[in-house]
């Protein structure tokens, strides 16, 4: 079903709350001259065109080619005229597009008039390069570092910048870091952090009278100084930066038990090669304590993952091998064994076929698993949990931070137009995007 979205429907509203991509359809004449006011999108195809083609560097796919596409999807339908607009969507229903059909010309989004109705942003002529004064007295370690960091992103980015003890008035933007002690001029900004006491909420509220933005760590900040009384529209926030540096902890997986392969499959330790087969090798690594797993170790080794061997059993080892790991693993099918024991008293997680004693303890086993591919699914579970919080702060980059601040300046200096300011609402929700304005009609 293609659901065709009106006038008031916010494109990117849709965007957010849909989480689809967008692709474009329409004429590619028209896309052209507007091209500086589209959102991010993955495909254009031309109504006009029955074969792939490119203009200008851009790609254009034939209208043959929507047969190709796979789920639910936005499409920017890029043509003048409400019939056209409608005769489009037919089409796009025909080719069995589904999701939602939006007017280029016709949402409120983009329609030139809504951008151009405010008289109360318009872009200044450029004339030289931004100068921006970092005003930061730290000499240690975080604020310095955020100095630093900004500093070096925005000379790489083409910015004339400096680090100083005091303000500059002949900056054009001087962001104080932090905004403790000092006496902002019009166009700066601030960078809020540790507001632990009411006499720093009047601080900001005095500074503020003055200075351009507040700078918030984080929109719970802000909103709690919204509602301490700092006013809405002269606060934003910009989550910090990662340095990406920490290697992820690897899952320590236990096995304390000697391999029978060679006589029997009792342990099942073989099966181990097959559990591990499309496992990330850059969450785990293994203990293992047992004689007869030289060769097991040596694939799993090739595989890629870091193997600990001892082919002997030492108490003092042992006891230390346990209180370290974080996972212990057991296949076999013999009533159970003794090492699961005292993974349970080191408090270490289980992944162990539920038989025998295993399962007379009192304590549910965290993986229970019998055949093959639940072993394999146990580890891919864990893998996806440490990846979900990997990839929590994979794009909290410094460049990325540094590319917000800039933009919120451009903004305050009017060095960008709205509509560009604007244009990627659906990449992050910080930044420029937590700008209390007219203009981004919040």
């Amino acid at each position: 079903m293609l659901e065709l979205v009106g006038f008031k429907q916010d494109y990117y509203e849709l965007s957010r709350s849909t989480n689809l991509k967008t692709i474009i359809y329409g004429s590619k004449e028209e896309f052209i001259s507007n091209r500086d006011k589209m959102p991010k999108y993955e495909l254009f195809f031309d109504k006009d065109s029955e074969t792939k083609i490119e203009v200008d560097g851009e790609i254009f796919y034939g209208i043959n080619e929507l047969k190709k596409l796979s789920g639910r999807v936005i499409v920017l339908v890029c043509i003048v005229g409400g019939k056209r607009f409608i005769d489009a969507c037919e089409d796009l229903r025909k080719y069995g597009v589904e999701g939602y059909a939006v007017h280029f010309f016709n949402n409120i989004t983009f329609v030139d008039n809504f951008w151009s109705s405010s008289n109360s942003y318009r872009v200044t002529e450029i004339k030289q390069k931004l100068k921006v004064n970092i005003v930061c007295r730290d000499t240690g370690w975080i604020f310095r570092k955020f100095a630093e960091k900004l500093e070096s992103n925005l000379s790489e980015l083409g910015v004339d910048t400096k680090i100083t003890d005091d303000p500059d008035d002949k900056a054009d933007i001087n962001h104080h870091i932090p905004y403790v002690a000092f006496k902002p001029y019009k166009n700066d900004t601030l960078m809020i952090t540790h507001v632990d006491a009411s006499k720093k909420v009047d601080l900001l509220k005095k500074q503020l009278q003055t200075a351009a933005l507040g700078i918030c760590m984080s929109k719970d900040t802000m909103d709690k100084l919204s509602l301490w009384g700092v006013p809405r529209e002269k606060l934003c926030y910009v989550n910090p930066a990662h340095d990406h540096l920490i290697k992820t902890h690897k899952y320590v997986i236990g096995i304390t038990h000697k391999c029978h392969d060679g006589e029997d499959v009792r342990k099942r330790a073989t099966a181990i090669l097959d559990v591990l087969e499309g496992i990330n090798p850059e969450y785990f690594r293994f203990k293992i304590m047992g004689a007869g797993w030289e060769a097991i170790v040596n694939e799993m080794r090739k595989m890629g993952f870091e193997v600990e061997l001892y082919d002997d059993f030492d108490l003092d080892i042992y006891t230390n091998l346990m209180s370290t790991i974080d996972y212990f693993l057991y296949m076999g099918f013999d009533e159970g064994t003794m090492g699961y024991l005292d993974a349970l008293y080191a408090g270490a997680g289980t992944i162990v076929t539920p038989q025998g004693y295993h399962l007379d303890l009192g304590c549910g086993i965290d993986y229970p698993c019998n055949t093959i591919t639940e072993f394999h699914n146990a580890f891919l579970d864990l893998q996806n949990k440490r990846k979900l919080i990997v990839d929590s702060v994979e794009s909290y980059t410094w460049r990325l931070y540094t590319e917000k601040l800039l933009t919120i300046w451009k903004y305050i200096l009017k060095q960008k137009p709205i509509t560009e300011i604007f244009k990627n609402q659906s990449e992050y929700m910080d930044g420029i995007f937590s700008v209390l304005v007219e203009e981004n009609r919040l």
